[in-house]
């Protein structure tokens, strides 16, 4: 364009000076006469009726053509005669908004792939404009008929709003939630929506991310501090590690609550990142920390003082007033599991809960208020839903209560044929044909496990069930050598071996030099270096099995090591506890205990299958309504439905409707007997 004015310029200047105008360089027939000076011709006559066009009704008079198709763009027939000038016209009508009713696929006008001419195709299923084969934008039953379309990147967010509330999309859909396919985030899909449109977002989740990284490396240190203090308390009880623990459990907590208190500031509506989104929920969650200082550190203290209370107590022995300082671990425990005089176990079993229950049931009684009192600074109702809460269900108890009843029908013959073989053993005139079976004869000091019992209640006696103690003592087996055989069944496994440190600084054996807490326990330092096991172990083969099981933590524990800090722990509380049982089960098998030179025949008959998964199931299964009881008395306190006048008769009404369990001798409320239990003065759940 700019070069033709530019000649054109050039000729006008040429004009204006007089340059001769150059002569053409072919010679050319001269022009016809101008065609205003002709007559004009007249067109062709047209018909009265056109095809594809309106003919008029029966009675009206016929009309020209041109009277009602004066412009030819409205009707796309098929071309006429010298009719080049009425089709000019239809440049000037290319958007033309043209009545619905003129444009039908009658009249030769379903040219669905010109969308550009197509001024219907926003309103899909109204017209032959937006069938299912349009290329572009067809019908797929997404929307209503009538609806105006909505582009792909709102159909399916809950701000168009010829969607239902209700309507979701697959695309959005999450497997992870069991009650619900989809997230109940009423800001998720903006989120999505705007990551890519607004930057703002964006640099909020960095800014979140590099705290979080900061407030990761901070908190990994304290916990470090914190863990360190409280490892020392308990391979050495006195007054001072006592004291130093408490100092380091309200440092961590203060901690906890600085974080605690910026999570609340956190928009989690400009969150894009699910990772982020979820460090940022865990970390407004932080149990007892939330709560004042003051009542944090009562609360430290009733624990502390429940479980110096738990670790001192000791009882004398059976009819030997002389002979007393008798620890619940290695003396109680393995008292209860060898002997058979009636008279003995009762005495035993009344006397260590007299001497530990009894003496914490007021600090206990303390210590659910201010449970309580945490879990409303969390934003739960009571203690109960915040236990509940970690496992992500909305009916956690109702779940328990459904899984011990598919297991109930197993657990009922097992209780049946026990009872049996124990009223045959100590005389009916102790135990009732049709009364629950008495809680201290079962081998256990709380009659979780009747392994101990199996001499008296093997199917087939006789048969090995697969005790290999006597085979251990004999092949000098040690604490140290059990654990170097846990770490190399993981070995061959294709995990990690641990590291020297890890042997060095481990407590596998209880001391003589100092009173130490001997619950078996794995511990993580939180720096991803320092791990150790806590274990009073015996050369017996139920300490095998937990040591594979306690190594089993371990493990977990090194594989995690480098993920953030508020993510280092099980999927749920349950997890650590479902893999270690696992592994223990694994190691229990008799082609397990063959490779390890404890069995020297693996027998194959119907007698031995069945005392070995005999053997399993009185550890594994009547272990399910102790466990269920405990958690279940816990909850019904924390949730206020049972009094504080009712905490032993209530935990009494309950192994017995779980499990079919009594106590030996009549229990008043004086007593406290679920506080003899670990678990009850640690405030540990027991649901895992």
């Amino acid at each position: 364009a700019n070069t033709l004015f530019f000649f054109a310029l050039i000729c006008d200047l040429n004009s204006i000076l007089g340059e001769p105008t150059p002569k053409p360089q072919l010679d050319l027939p001269p022009l016809p006469p101008s065609s205003s000076t002709a007559p004009p011709v007249p067109p062709p006559e047209q018909p009265t009726v056109l095809p594809n066009s309106y003919a008029g009704e029966p009675d009206e008079e016929p009309r020209s053509s041109r009277d009602y198709d004066s412009d030819r763009s409205q009707r796309y027939g098929p071309p006429y005669e010298n009719d080049d000038a009425y089709y000019r016209d239809r440049d000037r009508y290319n958007d033309r908004p043209y009545n619905y009713d003129d444009r039908t696929k009658y009249s030769n006008d379903d040219d669905r792939y010109y969308r550009d001419r197509n001024q219907y195709d926003g309103y899909p299923g109204s017209g032959p404009y937006n069938n299912d084969d349009d290329r572009y934008y067809a019908n797929r039953g997404r929307n209503p008929g009538s609806n105006p379309y909505s582009n792909d990147d709102d159909r399916y967010y809950k701000s168009n709003p010829y969607n239902d509330d209700r309507y979701r999309d697959d695309r959005y859909r999450d497997d992870r939630y069991r009650d619900d396919r989809y997230r109940d985030d009423r800001y998720r899909d903006d989120r999505y929506r705007y990551d890519d449109q607004d930057r703002r977002y964006q640099q909020r989740s960095e800014e979140l991310a590099r705290y979080l990284a900061e407030v990761d490396q901070k908190s990994s240190e304290e916990c470090f501090l914190n863990v360190a203090a409280q490892w020392n308390f308990e391979t050495n009880v006195n007054e001072a590690t006592q004291l130093e623990a408490l100092t380091a459990q309200q440092r961590y907590s203060e901690f906890q609550r600085v974080v605690w208190d910026r999570m609340k500031f956190v928009d989690r509506t400009g969150v894009f990142d699910d990772r982020l989104l979820r460090q940022v929920n865990l970390m407004s969650i932080i149990g007892a920390s939330a709560l004042p200082p003051d009542q944090l550190d009562r609360y430290n203290r009733l624990i502390n003082d429940m479980l110096v209370i738990y670790n001192g107590a000791s009882i004398c022995a059976y009819e030997q007033p002389f002979q007393c300082g008798l620890r619940l671990q290695p003396h109680l425990k393995e008292l209860m599991a060898k002997s058979r005089d009636w008279d003995e176990l009762t005495w035993t079993w009344i006397e260590w809960r007299r001497k530990s229950g009894r003496i914490m049931r007021e600090l206990f009684e303390q210590m659910v208020d201010l449970t309580n009192e945490a879990a409303r600074y969390n934003n739960f109702t009571n203690g109960e839903e915040y236990w509940s809460f970690p496992f992500e269900s909305l009916s956690f108890r109702d779940e328990m209560e459904r899984v011990w009843n598919e297991v109930l029908p197993l657990y009922e013959m097992i209780h049946t044929y026990t009872r049996r073989k124990l009223r045959e053993f100590y005389g009916p005139d102790k135990i009732n044909r049709n009364a629950p079976i008495p809680d201290h004869i079962l081998g256990n000091m709380y009659g979780q496990s009747w392994s101990n019992i199996l001499d008296i209640i093997i199917p087939y006696p006789g048969r090995s069930f697969l005790e290999v103690t006597p085979a251990m003592n004999a092949q000098g087996y040690t604490p140290l050598v059990m654990f170097q055989l846990a770490e190399e069944f993981f070995v061959s496994l294709n995990m990690t071996p641990l590291p020297p440190q890890f042997w060095i600084n481990s407590l596998l054996e209880e001391p003589p030099d100092r009173p130490v807490l001997c619950q078996p326990s794995a511990w993580d330092f939180c720096n991803g270096q320092d791990y150790r096991i806590k274990m009073c172990t015996t050369v017996t083969h139920k300490d095998l099995i937990t040591a594979h099981h306690e190594m089993a933590h371990i493990q977990y524990f090194y594989n995690y090591r480098n993920m953030p800090k508020v993510f280092r722990d099980g999927a749920n509380p349950g997890f650590h506890e479902a893999v270690g049982d696992a592994i223990g089960l694994s190691v229990s098998t008799p082609r397990h205990l063959q490779t390890l030179g404890l069995v020297h025949k693996s027998v194959d008959d119907t007698a031995h299958d069945i005392n070995f998964l005999f053997a399993l199931a009185m550890d594994k299964v009547v272990f399910l309504p102790f466990a269920l009881a405990l958690e279940a008395w816990r909850f019904d306190i924390f949730s206020k439905k049972i009094n504080k006048e009712q905490y032993n008769c209530h935990w009494w009404l309950l192994r017995e409707r779980y499990g079919g369990i009594k106590p030996p001798v009549l229990r008043s409320e004086l007593d406290f007997d679920p506080g003899s239990k670990y678990h009850v003065p640690a405030n540990i759940p027991y649901s895992r």
